[in-house]
């Protein structure tokens, strides 16, 4: 199942998941004696409401621009609910390694969320039951947290392990071609006239003509540098746009461009030198090696672990065609209250 960088920002941070999700849901239908069920992970509940209030919290900050294809609706209800099932999963699974909740980190979130939603009538319509939830969905977070991090954790790779990496994947170590070049520029801003722009290709073609004839570059390159000093010396291909690249690349050592229209004005360059692209020694990266080495076996690790555990879950939905069903409304925060007012 894939962890999706967003999801995880959007439910971890304003922790609408799992318990919390459920005390909005509290919230909203304790009137009624029982409350749907989503659905069960492994035996534990899941209810409707934790899984709306997910889909309106992530679907504000997804779909902000407006209304989305109903495609897209679809896969994203299913990755909502596959959050929170994951979520759910790992919860357990931290309990059952009897791992601790870090406290401090709860007190500090809290904060930041009783200040963000203090302004939302659901917030003193629930008092205290709504607070203890999100309190209690924070231990879950802290918890999910804890076993990320445990199931990330791998040990240092081997030297040779690294080498065998390095002669892999010489690409990831390879420094790319460089060149270094002079530049002439006269600058033109883009928005300036046709006038302006013809005006100054007309300078910048005597300037090439006198440097045809034996005039020397340095001269007008002082005169007329380029603006960025990152494109002076040595440079990675690219750095200059394409058109400069293009122009450049047809150069041999010595030789000067013909006028080359940029953004920002009109240049003339002229390549000193080419470095081509090197396999850097591995004892120069060793260590960035092993950092990525190190880092591909933890995800790789990670993935394993993840799906060995949801693999072994039970997962039983009150109603398996929930992604069709449509989205409902939106939990306002202090920020979007603001904006309503300003748009009464």
């Amino acid at each position: 199942m894939k962890r999706n960088v967003f999801l995880s920002t959007m439910l971890g941070l304003s922790i609408f998941l799992g318990a919390t999700a459920q005390g909005f849901a509290t919230a909203e239908v304790k009137a009624e004696p029982v409350q749907p069920v989503f659905a069960k992970v492994n035996g534990e509940v899941i209810y409707q409401g934790a899984y709306e209030t997910a889909l309106r919290v992530g679907g504000r900050q997804r779909f902000y621009h407006g209304k989305a294809p109903e495609a897209d609706l679809v896969a994203f209800r299913r990755e909502v609910a596959e959050r929170l099932i994951e979520e759910k999963v790992l919860y357990q699974e931290a309990l059952r390694l009897e791992m601790t909740p870090d406290q401090a980190w709860i007190d500090k979130e809290f904060s930041k969320i009783e200040k963000r939603y203090s302004v939302s009538p659901q917030w003193h319509e629930s008092g205290e039951a709504l607070q203890q939830e999100i309190r209690n969905g924070l231990v879950e977070r802290s918890l999910i947290q804890q076993l990320d991090q445990a199931y990330k954790s791998v040990p240092a790779p081997a030297e040779e392990e690294v080498r065998a990496y390095y002669r892999e994947s010489p690409d990831k170590f390879t420094s790319p071609e460089q060149i270094r070049v002079s530049t002439i520029l006269l600058k033109v801003e883009p928005w300036q006239p046709k006038d302006v722009w013809d005006d100054t290709k007309s300078r910048v073609e005597q300037i090439h003509a006198e440097l045809s004839a034996g005039a020397d570059f340095d001269t007008f390159a002082a005169q007329y540098p380029p603006e960025d000093k990152s494109q002076m010396g040595y440079i990675h291909r690219g750095m200059l746009g394409d058109s400069a690249q293009v122009a450049i690349d047809q150069l041999k050592e010595g030789e000067h461009t013909e006028p080359v229209t940029l953004l920002g004005g009109i240049a003339i360059f002229r390549l000193h030198e080419r470095r081509e692209a090197r396999l850097n020694p591995f004892e120069k990266v060793r260590e960035r090696a092993t950092a990525l080495l190190s880092r591909k076996q933890s995800a790789q690790l990670y993935r394993e672990r993840i799906t060995a555990l949801m693999s072994s879950a039970s997962v039983e939905f009150t109603n398996p065609q929930y992604y069709e069903v449509a989205s409902v409304g939106v939990l306002q925060d202090s920020a979007h209250l603001r904006a309503n007012k300003k748009k009464e």
